[in-house]
């Protein structure tokens, strides 16, 4: 695949993204043709059922020179965000002077939409479709006030490994530096926090070549 088109692969993806966010106006399949999924009627991992170990050996395969590229963003507060959301971060002293050496302790304080922000990683929880989700679970019986019953990030799994950039779940990756390489095949590594009943998790993927 040419360089350009990989270009242009990543716009169009960016411009579809933009499309759905302002004007969605897709429907899904009948709740009769696409539930329950083939994974049964309770499953709330989709795809991630696919991940195997031997899926991980096909993928490591590709890996030639061990070059690791980071493909997540920079958790800043002065980062692009979506809307309403926030990230604030707040340094504090915790602790000292300990011991005769009067050690000192640091820690900080994030306020955020932490399963939505920088690098992330959509669970099925996060948008829904006439109240319906995945496997055709109703928003208003898988939601609580601390978060959803079903469908939530903590629900993915292990790390998700591919053998290739195929557009997946992860928003905001950054993906020019393999352009820039013309890396066109590399094994995709992301590992999503577990919040249970998230609906996202921010991430820091990697690209392995």
């Amino acid at each position: 695949m040419k360089i350009r088109n990989f270009i242009a692969a990543i716009i169009a993806g960016l411009m579809l993204i933009s499309a759905v966010a302002n004007a969605q106006s897709w429907s899904p399949p009948l709740p009769g043709q696409r539930c329950p999924s083939k994974w049964g009627a309770t499953d709330d991992r989709g795809a991630a059922n696919l991940l195997t170990p031997e899926s991980v050996l096909n993928a490591s395969r590709l890996i030639r020179t061990g070059e690791v590229v980071e493909l997540g963003r920079v958790l800043a507060m002065d980062m692009p965000l979506f809307g309403t959301r926030r990230f604030d971060i707040h340094s504090k002293r915790t602790g000292g002077p300990m011991g005769s050496n009067k050690r000192y302790t640091n820690e900080e304080l994030v306020i955020s939409e932490i399963g939505q922000v920088g690098t992330q990683f959509d669970m099925f929880s996060h948008q829904s479709i006439d109240n319906s989700h995945y496997n055709c679970f109703a928003t208003d019986d898988i939601t609580t006030r601390n978060g959803f019953t079903k469908l939530g990030v903590e629900k993915s799994g292990q790390c998700e490994v591919q053998r290739r950039w195929s557009g997946n779940r992860c928003c905001g990756s950054r993906l020019g530096e393999l352009a820039v390489k013309k890396a066109y095949e590399f094994v995709f590594v992301v590992q999503p926090l577990k919040i249970k009943g998230g609906t996202g998790s921010t991430v820091a993927p990697i690209a392995i070549r």
